[in-house]
């Protein structure tokens, strides 16, 4: 089961080195919504908002993406990580991809007592969930491509 969160976590990284030009992640807290507003009514690239979250109780190792911005940390659930994306070149029209890969937890809710299972994931845009994964015995995790959108 490693080795599959292990390939996962590799072929969702390979896929963003291989899919498009790059983009700038920031951390971000409310105060960033003023200037992501204030750049788009300036003609400034487009920025969103990008929260990746796990659920459940423990801990786990989690592998997240968000274009030039990709790591692997322990983590103790539940756990939530934001990052803004901002598109430059060709990316509104072709995509960033966001991917977010947990780890196996022990135990994570009444069904899986005493075995080990993937938490459940979410990727959010702009506060819309956009995808949704992971839980029990999956280990496919959350991906999703965010394009602008008019």
């Amino acid at each position: 089961m490693r080795k599959a969160v292990t390939w996962t976590a590799l072929a969702a990284t390979a896929a963003t080195l291989l899919s498009g030009c790059g983009s700038g992640l920031g951390k971000g807290g409310a105060a960033a919504a003023a200037p992501r507003q204030a750049a788009a009514a300036h003609g400034e690239p487009p920025v969103r908002r990008v929260t990746f979250e796990l659920k459940g109780t423990g801990s786990s190792q989690v592998t997240y993406v968000a274009w030039d911005r990709n790591a692997t940390e322990q983590v103790s659930l539940p756990w939530t990580k934001t990052v803004d994306v901002t598109f430059r070149g060709a990316e509104p029209r072709q995509g960033v991809l966001l991917a977010l890969v947990p780890g196996s937890v022990y135990g994570t809710g009444p069904e899986h007592d005493d075995k080990f299972a993937t938490p459940p994931c979410v990727i959010k845009v702009d506060g819309k969930q956009v995808a949704a994964g992971g839980g029990g015995s999956s280990v496919r995790g959350c991906e999703y491509t965010l394009k602008v959108t008019p």
